[in-house]
């Protein structure tokens, strides 16, 4: 039985890790797409450590990944948000609409805190 998620869990979200962009810097910088619940593509970008899944230059692109999300609400389908990674000019966390059958729980530890 799938454990039951709430608001306010953390869960992995699947994505497409789909280019490697850079070496630098450390440990690399990659290319991630999904398309949410309502046929939406998003891109993301930032540390393949903020990615799960080895994720490696010399890695077959594109290859399965997930995105370290928090639950904000959950109807007939889950409102999910980025905490980690934010961005314009209110450098607000991105938030999409998922399929609540697609999130998994996740014991991963959240990444550290960016510097301000």
């Amino acid at each position: 039985m799938k454990e039951m998620l709430g608001n306010g869990d953390g869960c992995e979200l699947p994505a497409i890790a789909v280019y490697w962009l850079s070496d630098d810097p450390q440990p690399g910088i990659i290319l991630v797409e999904l398309v949410d619940v309502h046929g939406r593509p998003h891109q993301l970008v930032d540390k393949t450590a903020y990615f799960g899944g080895e994720l490696l230059p010399a890695s077959t692109y594109p290859c399965p990944t997930t995105i370290q999300c928090t639950i904000e609400e959950i109807d007939d389908i889950a409102t999910v948000s980025t905490w980690w990674l934010s961005g314009g000019p209110d450098d607000v966390p991105f938030v999409f609409d998922v399929g609540l059958d697609t999130l998994s729980p996740t014991d991963r530890l959240p990444p550290p805190k960016r510097p301000v």
